[in-house]
């Protein structure tokens, strides 16, 4: 499958740079020659990956850069340029994946497909969005005694019966673990855990409301994602289980296998059944811990030496 990439330059310069990254068999190019059409392509086009020259006719490399992270901030970025690292402002590259490459090096071209693909596949294994309390949110999740809880036969029946009130081919419910998601059971697939980059939820999670994506190969997030392509995934709606602190451990999805939107009553509806699933995970909760409670408190059954200790103390 072909990654496409977006390359910026002037135009003395952009066909070199384009020739570079197409010599690579899995890449291919769209180029432009100003960071206003670079802005234009990363809303409208998926891309895998930007490689931008730092000055540019309206502007730098640096506004591509800030507007990679307001768009998708998992985009990786490959600055190539011969300015040197001294005269560019590098604070623009936090939470960004940035990658600098000297043009004056005597193989920077040839060099160059060679690092858009090692920037690509580093951000596929490192990079991934995380809400703002990610450490709360993990610290919450963590009271939660899931492997212990009798929750599984609850939430296949949920599933199925999401499944069918939506028609969907797949409905789930899943915890986002630090690296990973967990599936508390699935219907109409046969899925255990993806990772954190791999599962559409890691971005739902970030979404106040049900996040949709009506077809995801048309959705720069997630059309390169070659997990979902194998899995025939086209539309995508999941709703958040949120905890009475307000922390999102989890989500109720609805996946199928063509196009689909979902209309605001419908939306609703799948918010309704997360609050269910994340109702049923409190009350299992709730009794595990009041059984604990009970079991502390019963006295222990008196030994067969407990009458002759208690003669003996009275004498």
């Amino acid at each position: 499958m072909s990654r496409t990439v977006l390359c910026v330059d002037t135009e003395e310069r952009i066909e070199s740079v384009t020739e570079a990254i197409e010599s690579e068999d899995n890449l291919s190019a769209v180029s432009v020659t100003s960071a206003e059409a670079a802005a234009d392509v990363l809303e409208r086009e998926p891309v895998v990956c930007v490689v931008t020259a730092y000055e540019l006719p309206d502007g730098t490399g640096m506004d591509i850069v800030r507007a990679i992270r307001e768009r998708a901030p998992q985009t990786p970025c490959v600055l190539f340029t011969d300015l040197p690292p001294s005269e560019i402002d590098t604070a623009s590259f936090e939470e960004t994946i940035v990658e600098y490459l000297d043009r004056g090096l005597p193989d920077a071209e040839d060099r160059l497909g060679f690092v858009t693909n090692d920037v690509i596949e580093h951000s596929a294994q490192v990079s991934f969005l995380t809400p703002e309390d990610e450490g709360e949110r993990l610290d919450a999740l963590a009271e939660y005694d899931v492997e212990e809880l009798p929750v599984r036969e609850s939430f296949e029946r949920l599933t199925d019966l999401i499944a069918s009130h939506f028609d969907a081919g797949v409905a789930f419910v899943g915890l986002i673990e630090r690296d990973q998601e967990n599936f508390l059971a699935c219907h109409g697939a046969d899925l255990d855990t993806l990772t954190r980059e791999e599962t559409i939820c890691t971005h739902s999670m970030l979404e106040e409301d049900v996040m949709v994506v009506e077809d995801i190969t048309r959705d720069k997030r997630f059309s390169e994602n070659q997990y979902l392509e194998n899995l025939g995934v086209r539309s995508y709606a999941g709703a958040n289980m949120t905890t009475d602190g307000g922390h999102v451990i989890g989500q109720v999805c609805l996946i199928d296998f063509e196009p689909r939107d979902y209309d605001a009553e419908e939306r609703a509806e799948l918010t309704e059944f997360a609050e269910v699933a994340m109702e049923t995970l409190d009350l299992r909760q709730a009794l595990r811990e009041a059984r604990a409670r009970d079991d502390a408190e019963v006295p222990a059954e008196p030994g067969p030496d407990a009458d002759v200790a208690t003669a003996e103390a009275d004498r």
